[in-house]
């Protein structure tokens, strides 16, 4: 789901000033707009990463190198809404905040960009000290995307994809790392990479899917393209 589009502006740049025995020598528009499409795909080849090196320009602002991070999970503070009338008693509440990060990197190794997918959940037993009660007492809560390192060519749009599933009461006694689990939350962002005084020259899609334990999530999916 990712799609590359070189802008004209930014391919002149590449044989701006060059003189009549040199242009000859640097690549054709089409070619350049074939190796930004390639390295955005996650396909790029040893002649496309030489295209992007050789100007310096794309070689800081081209997505080459991708990472998916590991969830950092933490206490978390559980809200403060008061139980309704007839709600079921809990036992042992446990609530937990995960941070899962993706990040694009350029040529030259610096970071474009890391998204992050974060929210908090809580569980609980239903009968005190008896752990394979334990169900979700507080769906997910405080739950949002956001970037950090955020580079200058860096236009995010609007989310493609919302998605949670963890109703109150789902068990998961036996889910610790969220392998296997089905409540998950799954988010997905649409982002422009453009140069100022030129047009966009790609977009990406950087998404994850986390399923829920009760001790940690699972990354399902995980795309920081």
């Amino acid at each position: 789901m990712t799609t590359a589009v070189v802008a004209g502006g930014l391919l002149a740049t590449a044989v701006a000033g060059a003189t009549p025995a040199l242009a000859s020598s640097e690549p054709a528009p089409q070619r350049v707009s074939a190796a930004i499409r390639h390295a955005v795909d996650g396909n790029a080849t040893a002649a496309d990463l030489q295209i992007i090196k050789s100007d310096p320009q794309l070689a800081r602002t081209v997505p080459v190198s991708r990472r998916a991070g590991t969830p950092v999970v933490t206490e978390a503070v559980p809200p403060t809404t008061r139980a309704a009338f007839g709600a079921p008693r809990y036992f042992d509440q446990k609530c937990l905040t995960v941070d899962y990060p993706l990040t694009n990197t350029s040529y030259l190794g610096t970071t474009i960009y890391t998204w992050h997918h974060k929210f908090s959940w809580c569980t609980a037993n239903t009968v005190a000290g008896a752990e394979w009660t334990r169900v979700i007492s507080v769906s997910p809560y405080n739950r949002h995307d956001y970037f950090t390192d955020k580079s200058s060519v860096v236009y995010p749009q609007g989310l493609v994809t919302d998605v949670l599933w963890a109703p109150v009461g789902g068990s998961i006694p036996y889910i610790s790392s969220g392998l296997g689990s089905p409540y998950h939350s799954h988010m997905a962002r649409s982002v422009n990479l453009c140069i100022v005084n030129y047009s966009c020259y790609a977009s990406n899609l950087p998404q994850s899917d986390l399923t829920i334990g009760k001790d940690n999530v699972y990354p399902a999916l995980a795309r920081p393209l």
